[in-house]
């Protein structure tokens, strides 16, 4: 499945504390608009089903999400890069009306380079693991 994400809608991260940041400095760093401007990506995914039996249903699956944040605006608060996503899970029949399932998921976000006026450095070692459980019945 390919996918287009319409990004370039996200000028920029804009907070409004009305009134509550009275220091300066505080206001400065959180209150201030800061520019994102970031571009359109494309995701691209490819998962398969494959029914082991009549009770038990296997998935597994593959994504490559693009980054859509330039280089000039990537800060802490999203440090966006590329990434490989990789998933796999079974779902379980129980009986006619009760299943069970159980997914993991890993991203795997490449490092990158950040050299901007907010930021300098090198983003490493990103990624997220995600289990997921579910339970159906049918009425």
């Amino acid at each position: 499945v390919y996918e287009r994400v319409y990004w370039s809608k996200y000028k920029n991260l804009d907070f409004d504390y009305s009134g509550t940041l009275t220091h300066p400095g505080l206001k400065t760093a959180f209150d201030n608009p800061k520019e994102k401007n970031w571009k359109d990506s494309n995701t691209y995914r490819l998962g398969v089903t494959h029914e082991y039996s009549n009770k038990l249903t296997l998935m597994a699956g593959y994504s490559h999400d693009e980054n859509p944040a330039p280089k000039s605006t990537l800060g802490f608060e999203l440090p966006d890069s590329d990434a490989n996503i990789y998933s796999a899970g079974f779902k379980y029949k129980i009986n006619n009306d009760i299943s069970f399932g159980l997914a993991y998921l890993y991203s795997d976000k490449k490092s990158r380079d950040a050299n901007n006026k907010d930021v300098k450095g090198k983003f490493t070692g990103s990624g997220a693991h995600l289990v997921t459980t579910g339970l159906t019945y049918r009425f």
